[in-house]
């Protein structure tokens, strides 16, 4: 039996959204210190809106790691295109192992690296 659904192996087996953003607003890069894995994250935001109501309207990552931390930023950023900058937050760890239809509990580190790196971009924008 295979510990992976077949949502998570579609995420990283075609991750969504890889790549550069060449006109992004903000870029950040984690890495996680125990395991190795490096997560860079790029976003664009609205332009000309007030900065409570901006809507992410893209975003791009490279991912260096595990097969989880792929597939978690690959579903990561299908989940935020569109969503208000003020409301990121309230995608939560269990958020994002729903939308791959589970997750092993010794891959819970790649939500926590993901989760981060967007965290980290949104905070640039301020």
């Amino acid at each position: 039996m295979n510990q992976y659904s077949e949502t998570f192996l579609d995420h990283y087996r075609r991750p969504r959204n890889l790549g550069d953003l060449v006109d992004s607003d903000a870029v950040a890069i984690v890495h996680n210190e125990i395991c190795g894995d490096v997560l860079r994250v790029a976003i664009a935001v609205e332009p000309d809106t007030e900065a409570e109501r901006r809507r992410i309207i893209a975003i791009r990552f490279k991912a260096y790691g595990c097969a989880a931390t792929i597939a978690v930023a690959s579903v990561i950023s299908e989940m935020v295109v569109g969503t208000r900058v003020a409301d990121i937050d309230r995608i939560d760890d269990d958020d994002v192992v729903a939308a791959l239809d589970g997750l092993p509990a010794g891959r819970i580190h790649a939500v926590v690296l993901g989760r981060a790196a967007l965290r980290e971009a949104i905070a640039q924008l301020s």
